[in-house]
């Protein structure tokens, strides 16, 4: 039985919420920031995980340019693709719970900052793009997360308005954008963030992986093989 401050509509983050690909991200980026001869270990950026790519390198690399700053963040997305990406799986219980929404008349949202088709080869397996309303992807604004664009303009196309409405995602740097736009927030453990870290980013509920966010509608807990 649904409660009565269950949310009215639900947007999702993708890489490391639906998907566990944040050890083979982070991975490509150790791979081509090394190739430049720029020396970081997993753990240096595990912290950047799920922020915009730009404002990241900003941050890791300030004494580069910002044309070999983009040079830096193309290569990484070539390598992701062409080495990574087919190897990710999505997590358990994904499509379960997007149907149970759908059949609840819940609003279902994407917000990612991956590209179209990065996105098309993750629902090979997710299998959940038949069942969502509606999908903003990073090429329509200017900025990833934190910025709050990719939520706003997936408000907008959901029609719904953000306060009643959760974003659920893995990081940070969710949470922050989210607010922004005065959603309510769900964090994930699954990017390798602590409980601790995303609940003082702005999370205001964390659970251990996307399976458990039914629980806000009172979907039983799902059971994963």
């Amino acid at each position: 039985m649904r409660t009565p401050i269950a949310p009215r509509a639900a947007i999702f983050d993708v890489e490391g919420t639906l998907v566990d690909c944040v050890s083979a991200t982070l991975e490509s980026w150790r791979e081509t920031l090394l190739e430049a001869k720029h020396a970081f270990t997993l753990q240096d950026l595990q912290p950047y995980s799920g922020m915009d790519g730009t404002w990241m390198l900003e941050k890791l690399l300030p004494q580069e340019s910002d044309e070999r700053r983009k040079a830096l963040l193309q290569r990484q997305g070539e390598r992701y693709r062409e080495e990574f990406i087919h190897h990710t799986r999505p997590f358990g219980g994904v499509n379960e719970l997007f149907r149970r929404l759908k059949e609840s008349n819940v609003p279902i949202g994407l917000a990612t900052t991956c590209k179209p088709d990065e996105l098309a080869i993750y629902d090979q397996q997710l299998r959940i793009l038949n069942l969502i309303d509606a999908a903003i992807c990073g090429e329509a604004v200017k900025h990833g997360k934190p910025d709050p664009g990719l939520f706003r303009l997936c408000l907008a196309a959901l029609e719904v308005p953000a306060e009643v409405t959760i974003a659920v995602g893995d990081t940070p740097f969710d949470a922050m954008a989210a607010s922004r736009v005065g959603m309510r927030r769900v964090g994930l453990l699954t990017g390798g963030f602590s409980v601790v870290a995303l609940q003082d980013a702005g999370h205001e509920q964390v659970f251990q992986e996307v399976s458990h966010v039914g629980q806000l509608w009172g979907f039983p807990v799902i059971s994963l093989p």
